[in-house]
């Protein structure tokens, strides 16, 4: 895993990652995108402005009584955008590495928050344990966007880390639910590495990666806390809610 992939191997990933679509899409760029809506992670990180308006967003979309509902919904939102490429491109053999201020979004009104990379890196990981990959996602995925996501949340917003670090596994399960369906051939790789991300550190024991047809690659994810999107009069329980088996947040 120590071999960095070239440019022609991260330029065939990403191309695969704009067909399979949906939130996996990421492209390249040389340089710091212009325009009035595109921003970087670390600086949408680190702007509670920012964090407020995304906040307003859910606000008017669910109208829901707590802000609370409102910071978990668009933290597992972002959560769920960058993590669904960096899961897929790991499926297809690279580690890449998005550095939060080199990984750009457009936040523009209207927008449907495309990801641009500056001058994207990464490593070749074709054949490596899950395990392995797993444990080198944690600095670039977690410590590098998953954390410093949270503490922006909680930070606007009084709401359970539990929770947040619950809705993060349910980012990945969601990624290995997406990848399953849009790329079977890739869905026993999605499920092995998306349930060893999710074995170790804080995600831990807040979810289960499922596969609840075995005549099927589909994989299904089952979350241990809620995102509390029912709470809004517009919202519902999701799909893979702890709060379907009786418990949650």
């Amino acid at each position: 895993m120590d071999r960095p992939a070239d440019d022609a191997r991260i330029t065939t990933v990403l191309g695969e990652l704009r067909r399979a679509g949906g939130f996996n899409a990421l492209d390249a760029a040389a340089a710091a995108p212009a325009g009035a809506g595109w921003t970087s992670f670390a600086a949408f990180y680190g702007s509670p402005a920012l964090v407020d308006g995304r906040m307003d967003l859910v606000d008017a979309a669910h109208r829901p009584a707590e802000r609370r509902v409102s910071a978990s919904v668009l933290h597992l939102g972002v959560a769920s955008r960058v993590v669904s490429p960096v899961l897929a491109a790991a499926c297809l053999g690279v580690l890449l590495e998005l550095p939060a201020d080199r990984l750009f979004w457009d936040l523009a009104p209207g927008s449907m928050l495309p990801l641009r990379a500056v001058a994207p890196r990464g490593r070749c990981v074709d054949g490596a344990a899950a395990a392995d990959v797993a444990a080198a996602l944690r600095p670039a995925l977690v410590e590098e966007h998953l954390r410093p996501l949270g503490a922006a949340v909680r930070g606007r917003v009084r709401v359970a880390e539990r929770l947040l670090w619950g809705n993060a596994a349910a980012a990945v399960g969601g990624a290995v639910l997406m990848l399953s369906r849009l790329r079977p051939d890739l869905a026993d790789r999605a499920a092995a590495i998306g349930a060893a991300l999710i074995a170790e550190g804080p995600m831990r024991g807040l979810g289960e990666v499922l596969r609840p047809d075995p005549r099927s690659p589909e994989r299904r994810f089952a979350r241990r806390t809620c995102c509390l999107l029912y709470r809004a009069p517009r919202g519902d329980v999701c799909g893979d809610c702890s709060l379907r088996g009786g418990a949650g947040d």
